[in-house]
Formats: structure tokens, C-alpha cells, sequence
């Protein structure tokens, strides 16, 4: 087991009812979806929320999530036939099992200890989690800022122990990267799960754990950080035994 570091949000940093929530703009659109900011009014005290919107999927960029319908779950006979066929209750399932996915990896890495912002609630077309950031600012993209390259190494034994910690918990990023990881209050949040994958059902699991790696290595190097990649996957936890069972399927 890898030894506890403190959480970056307080056990009790989320306002409890009664309770007004109030919209204060969007953060961020991207192809997916779109980032709102709430404000969490109570009676004595505030809380920051970011409420994370999927678009529809007729006005979406992102087009291979059909990909990922049978590792959501195979779903009855009529749906996994709407999928393949992609019509329009095919598209809903999709949707419905893409919302689910992330929301349940989020849930999934913030219970293992993963530094990833805290989890909320679910909303129709979305979930909730905690807003990552100062005031109204939010957190730059670690693609953003340049860090020291002292600070660098640090943050790149951190990243690769939080690679760890999901691993530990069976989930590769998928899509890993200094563009999917957070810079506040000196720590690196991770963020954006919807391409994370089963590492134990996953065929590919191993393929992009190695992705993930090397896409994160390379920002770090750019800091002037050292990098093995092969030593670097010994510590978040790659083996042949981790991933046998792809190993006899392929």
C-alpha cells in the first residue's frame, strides 16, 4: 500500500443544506463537454462546484466513443444492437453509459486516494464535483506553467504514484497527459476519465498504460527532467503478471 498524503479538500469543504446553487459562468467548452461554475450558497459559508455538461452527441467532436460501449457493459440485445447500428436510442446509450463511466471512475479513484477533485452528485446531462482552483480562478493545466526543475522532479514521482494508486485500483487513464492534469496548491490533480479503462478487462489496458506514461514523461522532460520510461513503469506497477490475462487473449 502506498503511504496516505493529505487531502487537498477538507472533509467538510462542501456546504450542506439548506442550500442555493447559483450558476457564475462557464470555465471551459471543449469537444465533449462543456465546464460550469456553481456557487454553492449556504447560510454561513460558500462552496465552489464544477459542473461537468456532455454535450449531445450530434454536437459533439469526439466521435470513437462507440469503441468503448462493449467494456461499459454489454446492455441488452436491442441496445448493443442500437449501438452497432448507431441510431438515435443507440446514440442515448452511449451517452447515458459515457456519463456513467466517468462519474463512476472518479467515484472509484477519489475512494482509492487518487488526487483527483471530489466527487459531488450526478445531474442529467452530467455530475458535479469539487471546483479545483482559487475564488472564481481555476487551476491552470500543468501545459500552462513551467516549473523548476526541482519542482518538476518532485511532481513527476508524485505523477507516477498517482498512476500507481490507479492502477492499484484497476483503472488506466487512458488518455493521459499534462493537458489532463491540474497545478494547485503545489500538487498535481488529475482530471478528465472518460477514455479510462478496466486495467484487468481492458485488452488494451497495457498498451495505453504505456501511453499515459509517456505522454505525461514528455512534459516533465521538457522541464529538464531525466526520464527512463522503462524504469519509470516499474514504479506505477506495469509487469507481465499485472497484465497476463491480455497477454493470452492477444
Amino acid at each position: 500500500m502506498l503511504e496516505a498524503r493529505p487531502p487537498l479538500f477538507a472533509s467538510d469543504w462542501l456546504v450542506g443544506a439548506p442550500y442555493d446553487d447559483v450558476p457564475m459562468g462557464v470555465l471551459k467548452t471543449g469537444k465533449e463537454s462543456e465546464v460550469h461554475l456553481l456557487a454553492r450558497i449556504g447560510p454561513e459559508r460558500t462552496s465552489f462546484i464544477a459542473e461537468k455538461r456532455f454535450k449531445e452527441r450530434r454536437s459533439r467532436g469526439f466521435r470513437n466513443d462507440y469503441r468503448y460501449a462493449g467494456v461499459w457493459g454489454a446492455g441488452g440485445r436491442r441496445e448493443a444492437r442500437a449501438i452497432r447500428n448507431r441510431t438515435r436510442f443507440g446514440q442515448q446509450a452511449i451517452q447515458a453509459r459515457w456519463i456513467d463511466h466517468e462519474w463512476t471512475t472518479l467515484t472509484r479513484l477519489y475512494e482509492a486516494g487518487v488526487t483527483v477533485p471530489p466527487p459531488v452528485e450526478q445531474v442529467a446531462d452530467g455530475y458535479r464535483m469539487a471546483f479545483v482552483g482559487d475564488g472564481d480562478r481555476a487551476a491552470p493545466r500543468l501545459t500552462e506553467i513551467d516549473l523548476d526543475r526541482e519542482t518538476a522532479r518532485r511532481v513527476w514521482r508524485e505523477v507516477q504514484l498517482e498512476i500507481r494508486r490507479m492502477l492499484e485500483a484497476d483503472v488506466v487513464h487512458g488518455d493521459l497527459s499534462a493537458f489532463n492534469v491540474l497545478w494547485w496548491r503545489g500538487r498535481a490533480v488529475l482530471i478528465d476519465f472518460s477514455q479510462a479503462v478496466d486495467a484487468v478487462t481492458h485488452p488494451a489496458a497495457r498498451e495505453l498504460l504505456v501511453r499515459d506514461v509517456e505522454r505525461a514523461a514528455s512534459y516533465f522532460v521538457r522541464m529538464g527532467v531525466a526520464i527512463d520510461v522503462r524504469a519509470a513503469l516499474a514504479v506505477v506497477g506495469d509487469s507481465p503478471a499485472r497484465f497476463a490475462s491480455q497477454l493470452l487473449s492477444s
